[in-house]
Order: structure tokens, then sequence, then C-alpha cells
């Protein structure tokens, strides 16, 4: 399973009559009371939902239906034992559309409830615009291992062991041969290694590799990798070759979300230096927006705390941000049909999802700071 495959194909649910439930979890647990938490939050939430449903009985009827869906599964999930690797779920009912999904993560949700007529798809999107599914190999002389780790949580490590002679205590001719014949041996399982990777990457299935060991093992390692390979290491980095797994892979994603970080920071500036010659950017609300309205948008870059109301018309789906102060029910700009209100983050969120572009969010940046939260690259200039 691809999450940004599965984000894209939630994003383009059409909004129907039905209420849709979101729920978020944490799932890292290690003790009773920690699943009890998970419960009463699900309980309590869920009631929440059907209190917000007053007077909406035949939507209240299916909500019911989704709340003994979800309590079921829950309760399910509180009596595993804890898988490694699995620390979130992401969870989306809707009875009426026949609709139960659920997403496990390698990464911690916080625990959320939404209720609305789609999916809210901010906490999932936001995680994948951090994290994305790694091919990690650790490398020593004679030894390696090879970790496939996808944000569902699954981690598939393969070993792979090669002999290499032992040290020889002979000087001169004989050590020099020695050390050949060593050089020759950790060529060799570097070579095997190294084919091993690139048939796992060519699957087309991994976004990011990063190399672990020692500068002169990773070096010489690197020797035997093709080109196009190397051109998609992410990191390198030192650590212990006998350190746990769980280990292993929390400081894998520790740096992948600093070099995601520092690679969104790099993307933004860029946007800010095209802007003002009128290039594929924009920063602030009404530019963004617009080309969101436009379907210009490539990648739309938000801050996390990115938060605004804003209206979507009934007919024709057309965005606007409103203003605190004004009438809530004005007349679309594009068609006069009726706006309704919504969250404008999610909405722009999902029609550039929809539009096969992409959406990443930036904890923070003083540059989206300065020009309302967000920004966005573009496919195409708009027509003078």
């Amino acid at each position: 399973m691809d999450m940004r495959t599965e984000i894209k194909k939630l994003a383009r649910i059409e909004e129907g009559p039905y209420p849709f439930c979101s729920l978020y979890l944490n799932t890292k647990w290690d003790d009773e009371q920690q699943r009890q938490r998970i419960r009463l939050f699900t309980k309590n939430q869920l009631k929440k939902g059907y209190d917000q449903l007053k007077g909406q009985e035949d939507r209240r009827k299916i909500f019911v239906e989704d709340q003994k869906l979800i309590e079921r599964y829950v309760e399910g999930l509180v009596r595993r034992t804890y898988e490694e690797g699995v620390n979130g779920f992401a969870i989306f009912c809707c009875s009426g559309l026949k609709t139960f999904l659920s997403y496990p993560s390698i990464i911690s949700f916080e625990n959320e409830f939404f209720l609305s007529n789609l999916p809210a798809l901010q906490p999932l999107v936001r995680l994948s615009s951090q994290y994305q599914n790694t091919l990690a190999v650790m490398v020593e002389t004679d030894s390696a291992k090879l970790l496939e780790i996808s944000l569902e949580g699954q981690v598939v490590e393969s070993s792979i062991e090669s002999y290499v002679p032992g040290r020889h205590d002979q000087g001169g001719w004989a050590q020099m041969r020695y050390q050949r014949h060593i050089k020759d041996h950790m060529n060799k399982h570097h070579k095997e290694v190294a084919e091993q990777l690139t048939g796992l990457f060519d699957t087309g299935k991994w976004k990011r590799l990063i190399l672990i060991g020692q500068d002169r093992i990773i070096t010489n390692f690197k020797n035997f990798l093709p080109e196009r390979i190397k051109q998609q290491i992410h990191d390198v980095f030192s650590m212990d070759f006998s350190e746990e797994r769980s280990k292993v892979v929390r400081r894998i994603f520790e740096r992948l979300f600093q070099k995601e970080s520092e690679e969104i920071s790099r993307q933004i500036q860029e946007l800010k230096e095209k802007t003002p010659q009128g290039g594929l950017a924009t920063l602030g609300l009404n530019g963004t927006l617009e080309a969101v309205n436009k379907g210009q948008v490539q990648t739309l870059y938000l801050l996390s705390s990115f938060s605004i109301t804003g209206g979507k018309c009934r007919r024709c789906g057309f965005l606007i941000p409103i203003h605190p102060q004004r009438d809530m029910v004005i007349p679309c700009p594009l068609c006069k049909g009726e706006n309704k209100i919504i969250n404008l983050g999610e909405e722009m969120m999902r029609s550039v999802l929809r539009q096969d572009g992409e959406v990443k969010y930036a904890k923070e940046n003083a540059i989206l700071k300065k020009n309302d939260g967000v920004g966005a690259s573009l496919r195409f200039r708009s027509p003078r």
C-alpha cells in the first residue's frame, strides 16, 4: 500500500449527505492505562459527534452505525499486543457510503476526531509530507542489513553475511598479499550487497535511500553502486551495527524529518526568489487561492498552524476567503452561487490533491509566516 496514493483516493471522495468520521489515534502504548485512555477518548469523541447532529435524525441514525463500527474496531486495537513499528492509526468511516478504511502508521498521530461530510486528511497529509518510504542499508566489512521501512509501519530486515579472513601476523610481502586478499573479499561482499540494494530500489516503492556505516566502509561500498542509485542517497551516517532495530529506525526517522524540513525550507526560499519576477510561484493567501481555483498548483506549502475560515461555492466549488466581520452568506464571485463555510486549508489541500499536486507542511517558516502562512509552486502561468 502506498500512502500517498491512498491519500489521493481519499481526497477524491465526493461530498454526500452522510456524516463522515475521521479518527486519528496514538497507539504507541505499553501499559493498560494508555489503552484505557484510547477507549475513553474514542467513546467521548463519538458521544460529542452524536450530540453535534442534534436535530438531524436521518444523519444521526447513520452515525450510530459508524459509532458501532469504530468502537468495535478500536476495541480490537487496544486488545492487541503492541506491534513494533505501528505507532498510530487513521480510521475513516461513513456507513452511508459503505466506507470503512484504516491506515497503520509508523509515526504516532495526535489523538483527534473529526466529523464532517468528507474525510479529514490534514494529519495524514502532514505525515506523508514529512516522511517517505525508505530503504536503509547498514554496511560493514563482512556483514550488511537491509531495512525496508514503510510509513504503514512495516519494517522488513534482511541480513547478508560474507566470510572475510581474520588478522594476519606476518609482515612484508606476505602481509601485503594478505591485505589485498581481505580487500578482495570485502569488495565481493559490497558488490553483492549493492546488487541487492539496487534491485530493491528499482522496484519504485522506495523514495529515500540511506547508508549507515563507517566513512571508509561507506566510501568503498559506494564504488559498487550505479550512478543513478548514488544520486538517490538521501543521508549517510554512522551507527553501531549491533544496535537494536527499533533504535536504528527511530534514528532514521529523526534524520529524515530533519532533512525533509531543510528541503521544504529550501523550496520555500526558491518560491520567494521566483515570485517577484512573475515566475512559477506565488506567496500569500490571495495569489495562492487564485492559483488553486485555476488548477495551477504543483505543490502547495502551508504552515502547520494555518487555519482560516473560507467559503466554497455549492454550485461550482470556487474557494474564497471570508473576513470574520463579513456577512457569511455571500454569493460566489464566479457564478453567484451560494457559499458554504469551510476550513480553507483543508479545502485547498483537497483541491490540489485531486489535481495530482503535492501538499507540504512546515512547522515553522519565516517566509510563510510573513505571507499568510501559504504559498505554492505552479505548473503554468496565468494567461494574460
